[in-house]
């Protein structure tokens, strides 16, 4: 199972507007509105619900926003547990312009209480437990092992998203540990401070884009090629014994492991909505287990086909968009 951890979860509201350009108007009138629970861990959480891939939401929900995105998790059919925070779990608006271009503005978030935080890390520990006793019972049973690929399916904790304010970034080292302890493999979609305190931890996966991985790498990778992408992720993977999957918007993705290199690309498309793009990039790497090629081309389908769905989530992973993918090895500079 994958579970994920959302640590600062929104309510999503999604407006089509019919100017191509903010700013020709005073007012704004949209085409059509949606609202749906999102935030990172749990925009992964519904990507792989709707592909049928079994997972677990976990997220601190406050107020009357929190009460709702749990109602429309639940209303979805998505596995979930909400650990209750004093205030209101933040907003995020989207507006969809004519012509491709998407305009996000994201709430900050509600500050979460010491006691609020061992709170949820005791969740997610009793999350892994009981995904850890299930895999061992399965194991027990001759269930796990795929006879032909003698593959067993992956166990993922992963951590995705901003922290909510005044929180320190300690507190991903603290379930990349946890995941660790409890047999899981651990992937970390942050950045910033976030994002080296998960490098540090030996997360098995990492997903920056290539401008949070210049971050991290100190080089200035905004407009890095692929080839300088996968040297500076290479650097860092091999240092560090762990994985890199990095999304470069129109330009791909690159993967690493420290020792080969990949990357994956598809022709030009025009988007409808970018929000969410990058989770259903790392939902379709985390969906099955497989060779890295495997996974980088079913990664690409999803995140292309969340571009041309209109809300956060693609309800349909993997439908649209997906002509023309291709994936090649390639030597880091």
């Amino acid at each position: 199972m994958i579970v994920t951890v959302t640590l600062n979860p929104s309510l999503d509201l999604t407006y089509a507007l019919e100017e191509a350009t903010l700013g020709d108007v005073d007012v704004h009138r949209a085409r059509t509105a949606s609202v749906e629970a999102s935030g990172k861990g749990v925009n992964v959480s519904r990507t792989l619900h709707a592909a049928g891939v079994s997972t677990l939401a976990v997220l601190p929900a406050g107020g009357g926003t929190g009460q709702h995105l749990l109602e429309l998790l639940e209303a979805e059919g998505v596995d979930h547990v909400g650990v209750p925070v004093g205030g209101e779990t933040r907003i995020n608006t989207s507006l969809l312009l004519r012509g491709g271009d998407t305009v996000k503005v994201n709430g900050p978030g509600t500050p979460l209480e010491a006691a609020e935080i061992e709170r949820l890390l005791d969740t997610v520990e009793r999350a892994l437990v009981a995904d850890e006793s299930d895999a061992a019972a399965d194991e027990r049973a001759g269930l796990v092992a795929d006879e032909r690929a003698g593959n067993p399916p992956d166990r993922w904790l992963a951590i995705c998203g901003s922290l909510p304010p005044g929180i320190s970034p300690t507190v991903v080292g603290d379930l990349v540990e946890l995941a660790h302890r409890h047999t899981a493999r651990c992937a970390v979609d942050v950045s910033g401070e976030a994002l080296t305190t998960a490098l540090e931890a030996r997360a098995d996966l990492l997903a920056p884009n290539r401008h949070e991985l210049g971050e991290i790498a100190g080089d200035d990778l905004s407009s890095g090629t692929a080839t300088e992408v996968a040297a500076a992720a290479h650097r860092l993977a091999a240092a560090h014994g762990v994985e890199l999957l990095v999304s470069m918007g129109g330009d791909g993705a690159v993967h690493t492991d420290g020792t080969a290199a990949l990357h994956g690309s598809g022709p030009v498309l025009v988007p409808v909505n970018t929000a969410g793009a990058g989770d259903a990039f790392l939902s379709g790497w985390l969906a099955g287990p497989g060779r890295a090629t495997d996974r980088m081309a079913r990664a690409l389908a999803w995140g292309r086909s969340a571009c041309l769905s209109a809300t956060t989530v693609d309800p349909t992973p993997g439908r649209r968009g997906t002509e023309g993918i291709i994936v090649t090895t390639i030597t880091p500079a």
